[in-house]
């Protein structure tokens, strides 16, 4: 049976020798990973002792046995020391091993070997072999002293610092390496119990040592346990890892709301003594906003988070508590924040109505959204010049009064008249300047208004404090233009009411002068009628006329002034198309007795005013006019949707393109439209009624002129104009049929240029 445990020893040294020089192998080829190249030695070490505790067990000779023990001690406490620098390493703590210390812990455990070595020298020890029978077994036993004891003891104690600083590191709350390091101390353990159990003598035989038989399991555990699950992959450190690297906070709570794991973010963010808290009595405003899910701010920080919260159940799917992931959404809160404010000013922008309102909009927004104390609107006078148009506190403090007013003759090297006149985006550095503590300065231009600076005591600024300050430049130069367009339109309309004014005024003297002038000129001739013969009283009968039809002019003046200056809601009333068609018609065919006109209109009510026969008359007078022979012209009116159209059409020689395209023009001669103001007249007001007005050819000769009204439906309120029914030709027009074709010659005596 003992012949047993010694052959079982031996063949189990044999194979922890051989595994432990495979796992060396191994080592050596993943020697650039951090802690393999200290392994490998120790496993080499390991595997050396394997080998020789083997050869121990099987020599016969005395003085071969003699030098094997003397082989083991150097090698076993090489081993000790070894052991102690892999655990150093593993253990992060390389900056402990210095030159001296190494030496000392590769020397201090192999101290008995030494002074075996040096016995000659001084004496001290006494190392010798016996051959020892026991059980039936007899195998060499080596004789020791205090020497080895105190060897023994100082092995033992490096050993259990090694596994100390191992201990330590397994227990460390965010280890990635626990299994892995359980496993290297599980290992360990085994093979320092297999040696304590020879120390203490409780082997089968004071010559057999088991501890090189545990390196066939030792060196397999331990080996795997590194190589496998560190050196040559991390996937199952990823999930660890991952979780431990992730920048958001991560919480583990059982059922009761008690911390049971967290990551570093975590600690960072919430303190460090997560470890078995129990958040309804520690933070029970945390636990309520994690339940409700909704965004909160971090005690004491200026970060917030929004908890997601994913339920952590075992494999019978009941609940044993909550992994909580607090998303980090500060830069989206803040972009939030900063959107919502620059919102909030943009409608202040919008009703400022003086540049320095809008500057000082600007630096309330740069000093309290852009968290930058120091900024400044700079914009140009008349002179040419930049000067401050409102400045935060802290540039008025810092900032030399010089640097603030840019004369660019005097100064064009200045980064606010750089910034200016290139129109481009620049950070200034102040470095040598007078600006305090103030390094450099972001200027934005505001094109030909001036310039916007932002300043900072850092050297840069961020991408996103960039993009918002030129938003918030674009914004300011926006309303310092909107600010320009009103202050120009408020003159205009100053202008304009001024120009109204004088023109009203000017009008009323004129019809005011001209009627009376009409009166006396027409009573004077009614009192020399009675004195002038009869064959030369038509004279006088000239004169009446043209008093009459400059009388109705003035008014038709006064009605038209009146008709520009209302607004569109007074300036439009529900007409009686066809009845001012007809009136049209009796009163123009009565002034052209050679001529035809031809009806077909129906009953149609438009928008329009009491102009509107004065425009229909001034389109069938141009149609007569130019039209040589006996002029024949048809008016008729179409629907349109919501328009109607008014159609005169005559059969005179026609009108060219380009004359179409500009004949209601004012700029027309006279010569061109035969007399030119009715036409112009006419496009003025179709424009005021909202309708159009233009010309096509007629077939196969003449022009088409084509006047578009609005049509009134049955909600406008309106009155109809006096003009529509004003009359006895009005009744005596509407009680014609609705589609009446009237051939209107009126006798009239003939003009000539002596009637005028």
């Amino acid at each position: 049976m003992d012949g047993n445990v010694a052959t079982l020893v031996v063949v189990g040294s044999l194979v922890g020798g051989v595994c432990s020089l495979g796992l060396a192998a191994v080592a050596w080829r993943n020697r650039s990973v951090s802690g393999a190249v200290p392994f490998g030695w120790l496993i080499v070490a390991a595997g050396g002792w394997c080998l020789l505790n083997a050869a121990w067990l099987l020599t016969a000779n005395q003085q071969v046995a003699a030098t094997l023990f003397l082989l083991i001690r150097i090698t076993s406490g090489a081993m000790v020391g070894l052991w102690v620098v892999f655990a150093l390493t593993y253990t992060g703590r390389r900056e402990w091993l210095t030159p001296v210390r190494v030496g000392v812990l590769l020397l201090l455990p192999s101290g008995y070997a030494l002074l075996v070595l040096t016995n000659s020298l001084h004496g001290l020890v006494v190392a010798d072999v016996t051959l020892v029978t026991r059980n039936g077994l007899s195998l060499f036993v080596g004789r020791t002293g205090t020497a080895y004891a105190i060897q023994t003891a100082v092995s033992f104690g490096l050993i259990g610092a090694g596994y100390a600083l191992l201990g330590e590191f397994l227990l460390r709350s965010r280890n990635l390496y626990r299994k892995q390091t359980f496993a290297v101390l599980t290992g360990g353990v085994l093979t320092a119990g297999a040696h304590a159990l020879f120390v203490l003598g409780a082997t089968p035989h004071p010559g057999i040592n088991p501890a090189p038989l545990t390196f066939a399991l030792n060196g397999l555990l331990v080996g795997v346990a590194l190589f496998r699950y560190d050196f040559l992959t991390v996937a199952p450190l990823a999930g660890d890892l991952l979780v431990d690297e992730l920048p958001d906070p991560v919480l583990v709570l059982d059922t009761e709301g008690t911390v049971i794991d967290y990551n570093a973010a975590a600690t960072a963010e919430l303190g460090d003594d997560l470890n078995g808290a129990h958040l309804p009595d520690e933070d029970p405003r945390l636990l309520a906003q994690i339940e409700r899910g909704e965004s909160f701010a971090a005690p004491g920080t200026q970060r917030y988070y929004v908890p997601q919260t994913s339920e952590i159940t075992d494999q019978h799917g009941t609940a044993r508590g909550r992994l909580v992931v607090l998303r980090d959404v500060t830069g989206q809160r803040r972009r939030q924040d900063r959107l919502e404010a620059l919102q909030a000013a943009t409608r202040e922008f919008i009703e400022a109505d003086q540049r320095e309102t809008v500057a000082e909009l600007t630096v309330a927004f740069a000093t309290s959204t852009l968290d930058q104390n120091a900024a400044g609107v700079f914009l140009c006078n008349e002179r040419g010049h930049l000067e401050p148009a409102a400045l935060s506190d802290a540039v008025e403090a810092q900032v030399d009064d010089d640097l603030l007013y840019v004369d660019p003759a005097e100064t064009p090297d200045r980064h606010l008249w750089r910034t200016y006149e290139s129109g481009e985006r620049r950070v200034a550095s102040f470095v040598d300047e007078s600006v305090g503590p103030l390094e450099t300065s972001l200027m934005l231009p505001l094109g030909d208004h001036g310039v916007v600076a932002v300043g900072s005591e850092g050297e840069t600024y961020a991408p996103e404090d960039q993009q918002y300050a030129e938003i918030l430049a674009r914004t300011t130069q926006v309303a310092l233009e909107q600010v320009e367009r009103e202050r120009e339109l408020r003159e205009s309309r100053a202008s304009v009411e001024r120009r109204n004014e004088q023109i009203e005024f000017f009008n009323g003297v004129l019809r005011h002068s001209l009627r009376n002038a009409m009166l006396v000129v027409g009573g004077r001739a009614e009192h020399l009628r009675e004195h002038v013969p009869p064959d030369q009283r038509r004279h006088v009968d000239s004169i009446e006329q043209w008093c009459e039809k400059l009388t109705a002019m003035s008014e038709t003046i006064r009605d038209i002034n009146e008709t520009v200056a209302a607004s569109e809601g007074k300036r439009l009333e529900t007409v009686d198309l066809s009845a001012a068609v007809r009136r049209v018609v009796e009163t123009t065919g009565a002034d052209y007795p050679d001529a035809t006109i031809t009806l077909d209109v129906g009953e149609t009510r438009v928008l329009a005013n009491g102009l509107a026969e004065a425009v229909l008359a001034s389109v069938v007078e141009n149609a007569l006019e130019h039209n040589a022979g006996d002029p024949h012209v048809e008016i008729t009116t179409r629907d349109a949707g919501d328009w109607v159209q008014v159609h005169v059409a005559d059969d005179g020689r026609g009108i060219s393109d380009e004359l179409k395209a500009t004949v209601f023009r004012r700029s027309l001669t006279p010569n061109q439209t035969a007399g030119g103001f009715g036409l112009y007249f006419v496009t003025v007001m179709m424009d005021l009624y909202g309708g159009n007005v233009w010309f096509e050819d007629n077939h196969p000769t003449g022009t088409v002129a084509v006047l578009e009204f609005q049509r009134a439906g049955d909600g406008d309120s309106a009155a109809e104009s006096s003009a529509v029914d004003g009359s006895a030709a009005d009744d005596s027009a509407a009680a014609t049929e609705e589609t009446a074709t009237a051939d209107v010659g009126v006798e009239a005596q003939g003009k000539s240029p002596d009637d005028w």
